[in-house]
């Protein structure tokens, strides 16, 4: 009896020190119970509801789309993420995966012959299950759809000559955008809000990389007529400088002379929902409301249902994109023609004011334009005074959208190198400012191996484990082990391909050893090189040491569940086996959608990310907690 007990206890002691998998699934050693007695201590109980998955199951049926390709994208992101992509004929279910803390819905793009056309699926549809579009009434609409290359041409080649100055104003036609884009312009350059202190780049220039357009959507510029155009220098010899008028807006009017060209070659339009889809002129006066004049000495302009742009959003937009009243908006495009590798910048000049320009020396100081990047679009504000104020200058007495041209194809092919003069350094689309500027899809065109490129950087999922070693001092900062799975689409659409696992960090120094299944990747300091004198070193989580690694690849198909992937990973730390949490857990290590910024050495998820605790002990709250850092407590790739 007793040799037979000494026996189970020695295959018990086995088990445990044995560095592999072989482990019964309701085993916690010392280190978990002690994390978890810290974890409820430090962070709270963990809602029993809480399932800790990154994403939840979507669908969406498409309906009269005729030969088209899909895209769905996440809507109202600072950077927008491709969610699904199929090749469909007339009508179709597409199922995908939407990451956690989706605010804003989902934005569907069609792309066929017949031209591309924008959609929008708010929240609340798809909660409910009932999620669909159709494209019936816009995409065989020939106003809607791009122009033919014969209208291109005739517009191109006989382009319209400004009546005041002589110059030509490149015009390219129109390019149409989702009822959604007002959105997203009023949050990138809202209304009555300094420009200063809302988030914009205010002391810009472009570099031009070839042709690029902007679509002139919105201007107000009230009881004095203003040029606004655009000017290029060689950075080699920057006193000389061409200036290109493109729109002369006649005070409390239109763009140019009504008598010369009319408002329906030379304004922005909106397609009403509720009228038969027809697009309807507006205008850049903005005293011209729904409601009525603001003045009555314009009384008889009444009733011509040409209001001012930003009045018809305030009107009939809706902060749920499908209950809108408006569908489309389309605005008059300028093809902006500047030698490659030359400076370029914008200008608005009143009758009596001395000219803005998006460049504050050219201003004496003073700031009178703004930029931004927001969700797949660059926006570019011009203010049209000289005021200062809490709440000006707001640069968006003239608003564009800088399109890539393409009949209005977007997101684009080629757009120009933002530079931010006071910083002196490139402004990516990610936000970040950099000597040289990084590879930007938008930017640098459509080159080989784009869609994966472009996908790719939308898609990545990231691991973080938290070794649990000496866990009386559990510092809980989820970042002694780091990895990224970045996928590469081997499919049509994004239906199947590999995820390439690649390893970016290892903040704890104990040895770590990393399965896939029951195959053994290998030592995570082994793996990253992160071994210095024969000893492990805590890399990645001051700052970036060691290059990111790619140290596996692992196939996944459609229908495949991310999590279900991720909690293939395992981590062997001593007698701990470390996996992302299941249902109602205690979490060792996370999944979250993106390339996450991990919290630095020693500083709490709790501390870098202030949202996380409502998070973990009540799954419905602050879904988007991964979203909103403490920028100077995370690490930053």
């Amino acid at each position: 009896m007793k040799k037979s007990i000494v026996v189970s206890l020695l295959m018990i002691a086995g088990l445990v020190s044995c560095n592999d998998l072989r482990k019964p699934d309701n085993f916690k050693t010392k280190d978990v119970i002690d994390y978890e007695l810290r974890w409820v201590e430090a962070i709270g109980s963990v809602d029993p509801e809480q399932t800790w998955e990154a994403s939840t199951p979507a669908s969406i049926e498409i309906r009269d789309a005729g030969n088209a390709t899909i895209s769905i994208y996440s809507l109202g992101e600072a950077r927008r993420v491709l969610l699904a992509r199929e090749e469909v004929s007339s009508s179709a279910t597409i199922e995908f995966n939407i990451p956690g803390g989706l605010e804003y819905g989902l934005a569907i793009c069609s792309e066929s012959a017949e031209g591309t056309v924008w959609q929008s699926v708010s929240n609340a549809s798809l909660q409910s299950g009932k999620a669909s579009v159709s494209f019936a009434s816009l995409g065989t609409k020939a106003d809607a759809a791009p122009m033919t290359e014969e209208k291109k041409k005739v517009l191109t080649a006989e382009t319209l000559v400004d009546p005041r100055t002589g110059r030509n104003a490149k015009i390219y036609g129109y390019t149409s955008f989702p009822a959604w884009l007002w959105r997203d312009i009023n949050m990138a350059i809202p209304e009555d809000q300094s420009a200063t202190n809302n988030g914009q780049i205010t002391n810009f220039e472009l570099q031009s990389n070839g042709i690029f357009y902007i679509s002139a959507i919105y201007g107000a510029t009230g009881n004095q007529s203003a040029e606004v155009g655009y000017y290029y220098y060689d950075p080699a010899a920057p006193g000389n400088i061409t200036f290109i008028p493109l729109i002369n807006a006649l005070k409390y009017d239109y763009f140019y002379d009504n008598q010369e060209y009319t408002a329906d070659n030379a304004l922005p339009k909106v397609m009403w929902a509720d009228k038969s889809w027809k697009w309807t002129p507006a205008n850049f006066c903005y005293y011209d409301k729904i409601g009525g004049m603001a003045s009555n000495s314009f009384a008889t302009r009444t009733g011509d249902d040409q209001y001012n742009t930003l009045d018809i959003e305030r009107q009939f937009g809706n902060e749920d994109p499908s209950l809108s009243g408006i569908a489309q908006i389309k605005g008059l495009t300028f093809q902006v023609d500047a030698p490659v590798g030359n400076m370029v910048g914008f200008y608005c000049k009143k009758d009596n004011t001395k000219p803005n320009h998006t460049t504050i020396s050219m201003n004496g100081g003073k700031n009178r334009a703004a930029i931004k990047v927001y969700d797949g679009f660059r926006f570019i504000g011009l203010e049209d005074g000289s005021s200062d104020s809490a709440k000006e200058p707001d640069c968006n007495d003239i608003a564009f959208v800088m399109v890539p041209g393409n009949d209005g194809v977007l997101p684009g092919l080629l757009l120009p190198f933002i530079k931010d003069i006071t910083e002196d350094k490139y402004y990516n689309g990610d936000g970040s400012l950099t000597e040289t500027p990084k590879f930007d899809s938008a930017t640098h065109g459509k080159e080989e191996g784009y869609e994966e490129l472009a996908s790719q950087s939308a898609d990545i999922w990231t691991i973080a484990f938290e070794d649990m070693v000496n866990s009386e001092e559990a510092d809980f900062d989820f970042n002694d082990v780091v990895l990224a799975l970045k996928p590469v689409y081997t499919g049509k659409g994004k239906n199947e391909g590999i995820y390439e696992v690649m390893l970016c960090a290892t903040g704890g120094s104990v040895s770590s050893t990393l399965f896939y299944g029951e195959e053994r990747l290998g030592e995570v300091h082994e793996l990253l090189g992160s071994v210095e004198n024969g000893k492990n070193v805590i890399a990645n989580t001051y700052m970036q040491k060691y290059a990111v690694k790619k140290i596996h690849e692992i196939p996944f198909h459609k229908g495949d569940k991310i999590e279900d992937l991720a909690r293939s990973f395992k981590l062997v730390v001593g007698q701990n086996v470390i996996t992302v949490p299941e249902k109602g857990e205690i979490p060792k290590a996370l999944l979250i959608s993106g390339f996450w910024s991990w919290p630095k050495e020693n500083v709490s998820i709790t501390e870098a990310y202030p949202r996380f605790r409502e998070y973990a002990t009540s799954q419905k709250q602050n879904q988007d907690w991964y979203k909103k850092p403490v920028e100077d407590k995370i690490i930053n790739f």
